[in-house]
């Protein structure tokens, strides 16, 4: 499930400040036991490029990444995904908030966390901000094969 998707939409019922939120995960835990769930597999909730398949032109361009697998800082809550406009401080303590409801409702939560993939490109296209930055020379000879 994707944090935003899951509540973004008007139909979701939400008031608008929270909608496609942790927050918003927490209000709909009632329809979520309804329906019999007991255990939910967040896609990505990390920090990553959302825009990713706009960065060069391509038939995709139109289009938002929900699914998380770039993720720039691994175990920083997606700051997009807190109520309100956002943050880094809102959304850590939204994101265990969420979790906590989630657990108190007998709801188990799985994480899905894709280690193998960076939002890192190679030396032709560049986009450095985690572990080449760190290391280029190392980080490259896996891009170079």
């Amino acid at each position: 499930m994707n944090v935003r998707a899951f509540t973004a939409d008007e139909s979701s019922g939400l008031d608008s400040g929270i909608r496609g939120s942790y927050l918003g995960v927490i209000e709909k835990i009632p329809h979520l036991v309804e329906l019999g769930v007991n255990a939910v597999e967040l896609l990505p909730v990390f920090e990553f490029d959302e825009m990713e398949l706009q960065r060069r032109p391509n038939p995709r361009d139109h289009l938002i990444n929900t699914w998380g697998y770039s993720t720039i800082n691994f175990f920083a809550p997606m700051s997009r995904y807190a109520s309100n406009g956002g943050g880094p401080s809102n959304a850590s303590r939204e994101f265990k908030e969420m979790v906590k409801a989630l657990h108190d409702a007998g709801i188990e939560v799985i994480l899905d966390v894709v280690y193998n993939h960076t939002n890192e490109a190679d030396d032709e296209n560049p986009y450095i901000t985690s572990f080449s930055g760190i290391d280029h020379k190392v980080i490259s000879q896996f891009y170079n094969k």
